[in-house]
Formats: C-alpha cells, structure tokens, sequence
C-alpha cells in the first residue's frame, strides 16, 4: 500500500521540501519546513505538531496538514527618568510593523523633559514609535531648570565675582564685591534686585536676572 502526504502552508509563510509526497506502508517521508514570512513566525501544524522541520516517519495513513503562522510581537516599554513622569501606555505590546501609541514625557516643578534614550534618541513630545520590528526600552529623562544672572559693572566700578552665573532653580549664585574705582563710591544695586549689599549673595534663584551696580564719584561737604 501508498499513503499521501500533502502539506499546506497558511497565509504569511512557505513550505521547503516535497509539500506532496507518496510512501509506501511503514516507511519514512521526506523534511518539510514552513517558513514564515518577515515580521511573521511558525505556530503549529493542524495537526498540533510543533515540530519544524518535520519529517512523518513509519507512515501507515494518508496525511494532511497546514502549517500555521501569526505575526510577531515586540514590547516597547516607556521608562520615567528621574523628576517626571510619562502620560501614556508605559508598557505597549505591538504587531511587527505597527505604531505605539503615543506617550508623553511630563517634567515634575520646576524641571524640564531634556531628551529619550536608549532604543530611541530624540526630543520628540509627544512620541510615536512607528513601524515596531523589535523590542525597544525608551527613557524619558528630566533636568532642573536652570537660570542666568547676570551682574553688570556700572560705570566708576568693577565687580569681582563670576559676573555671569548658571543657577539650579532654588539654589544661591556666588558673592559678588562691588569695587568703585578711586575717588568713586559704590552706590547700590539695581534691576532684578535692588539693594545695597556689599558683597552681594542672591539666595534662592527662580528666574534670569540682571542686576547691576552703580557708583558716584566722591563728594565732600565744605561748611563755613
């Protein structure tokens, strides 16, 4: 006696080997193998076996069988950096080839969103990834806000110090000394801060400032 055996593929891969083969009672058949299709992977045959490549063996009945395939999926997972938050799906299962939805990176007070990194690099708010073909881990990453004061040396005068600062929000610039030239005085600070401190520390810095220090020359009083 002969036996068929005919393998079929599903939609989204191929066969290698015989798919139709013909074998005597008891004896062997040939490999086949389903190959799926990019973005795509092999589940079964219809007949539950896992088995790829396949090869029937001591064949005592006809056979028919398809081979399955499903699309892959990838995780894209969102991480939040330290000193904010993402709004969004933080962990997304997607079909090869498919979109995210999109996420959106949200500074704490007083920070901002700086950048992505890792499997994406970019500054992109809101962020899509699209056409997924593998796993991704994506961090949102934060950064303090940070602001300039900036001390002018009005005329008749210097200043000594860091004349232009880079402040962490909430933090204190560096003293600054006025110094009037001879025969001048230091008068006192305007703009941003007004004041007559000498020297100056401006404590708890919340925005760019420009402050400067003004000077007189020397005046005397002559009473008769």
């Amino acid at each position: 006696d002969t036996f068929t055996l005919d393998y079929a593929v599903g939609v989204n891969g191929s066969l290698t080997g015989d798919p139709a083969q013909v074998v005597n009672y008891g004896a062997d058949g040939t490999a086949v193998t389903a190959v799926p299709d990019l973005g795509y992977h092999f589940v079964d045959w219809s007949d539950a076996s896992t088995d790829n490549p396949r090869t029937d063996v001591s064949v005592v009945a006809n056979l028919s069988v398809t081979a399955n395939f499903a699309i892959d999926t990838h995780t894209v997972t969102f991480i939040e950096g330290a000193n904010g938050t993402i709004t969004g799906t933080l962990v997304q299962v997607i079909d090869y080839g498919d979109d995210c939805t999109a996420v959106t990176p949200v500074a704490n007070a007083n920070h901002h969103f700086v950048d992505w990194t890792g499997d994406y690099a970019g500054t992109d708010d809101p962020l899509t990834i699209t056409n997924v073909t593998a796993d991704m881990v994506i961090t949102a990453n934060f950064a303090i806000d940070t602001y300039t004061v900036t001390f002018i040396e009005g005329a008749n005068g210097t200043i000594t110090g860091t004349l232009v600062q880079t402040i962490d929000h909430g933090n204190d610039c560096t003293a600054v000394d006025p110094v009037a030239n001879a025969n001048h005085n230091f008068v006192d600070w305007t703009g941003d801060y007004a004041g007559t401190d000498d020297p100056l520390t401006i404590t708890n810095v919340t925005a760019d400032m420009n402050i400067t220090a003004n000077f007189a020359i020397d005046t005397f009083t002559l009473d008769y």
